[in-house]
């Protein structure tokens, strides 16, 4: 196992949902299966601790053994990992980012800027500063989110780049509301990694972006395996195909949920996709104050997958 680069940081990296059991705690066992499960189905890479991953909720002996776990399974498969160290303050952020860094299977570290009031341009270049001094050997792959109130263009990654130069790559989120921004942000730094959302995936890469951080890996993982591998060979239009297809499965699944009166956010919906679909083993709930979805969304997911989205039921 090696450190990623910019070259290795590509593909389809699949985001894995942390597990709870019935009393709240972490569930060792079914994010165990999970991981050994998604590293057969041989993505890119494998990263955690995101909105999907749940770091908001999750305290810091619980990310030592998701990170311990994720590193001896990832160990055994030679699958790439990317650990989440997010908080909502930088001395937070060093102490994961300092664990993470220390397990020679971990090929780099997503950083969120902290989020509960926005950043100054001072402060944001003080924190990537920061975050680079403490640990200067493992690179960085930037969470840009607008829930972080600094959503990052290419002006403003030309000046992170000069305080941390081991940012890598970018998950490129919300890439639908600045996409003309994408494309300018890709040229003024091509020696960073873009990576969107899978209903953007075939538009992104024929600008440059180089992959996506996925949840529909977690259902057929081969379904937006075969979608990059279009888009990676130049077969633009079944790409582009497959992205109409993902943008619209989102619109239409959202819709369902939301008929039944059940929420949409990441952590919730992609946790509640993932069992619903049969890839993912063990409870679909998420810890307070989100709820995930009820026993029965879940069975009407499933029935309604099959009817409607057959691609993303996970095969048995």
């Amino acid at each position: 196992m090696s450190r990623l680069t910019f070259e290795t940081c590509r593909g389809i990296w699949a985001a894995l949902p942390m597990c709870w059991d019935e009393k709240d705690r972490f569930d060792e066992a079914s994010y165990r299966a999970n991981v050994e499960r998604i590293c057969q189905a041989r993505p890119h890479g494998v990263y955690t601790t995101g909105s999907t991953g749940e770091f908001y909720a999750i305290d810091f002996d619980e990310f030592r053994q998701m990170v311990d776990i994720q590193a001896e399974i990832c160990r055994e498969h030679g699958m790439p990992l990317q650990i989440g160290c997010c908080a909502d303050a930088t001395r937070k952020i060093i102490r994961l980012l300092q664990y993470a860094a220390g397990k020679p299977e971990v090929g780099g570290a997503q950083v969120v800027i902290p989020y509960w009031m926005e950043v100054n341009d001072r402060e944001l270049l003080q924190f990537f500063k920061d975050v680079h001094r403490a640990a200067p050997d493992l690179p960085l792959v930037h969470y840009n989110i607008p829930r972080s109130k600094r959503y990052l263009l290419g002006p403003d990654y030309l000046r992170v780049l000069e305080v941390a130069p081991s940012l890598i790559g970018t998950k490129f989120t919300f890439a639908g509301s600045n996409f003309g921004s994408l494309q300018d942000a890709i040229l003024m730094t091509p020696q960073i990694s873009y990576l969107v959302g899978e209903n953007l995936l075939a538009s992104g890469m024929m600008m440059g972006a180089r992959g996506s951080c996925s949840s529909l890996v977690l259902t057929d993982p081969r379904w937006i395996m075969t979608m990059y591998d279009h888009a990676e060979q130049g077969r633009w239009a079944e790409a582009l195909e497959m992205q109409r297809v993902a943008a619209q499965f989102f619109a239409d699944a959202a819709a369902f949920i939301e008929g039944r009166g059940e929420g949409t956010i990441d952590p919730v919906f992609d946790k509640g996709l993932a069992v619903a679909s049969g890839f993912a083993l063990g409870s679909q709930r998420t810890r307070a104050p989100y709820i995930g979805w009820s026993d029965e969304t879940i069975v009407a997911m499933r029935q309604w997958l099959r009817h409607n989205y057959p691609q993303f039921v996970y095969p048995t």
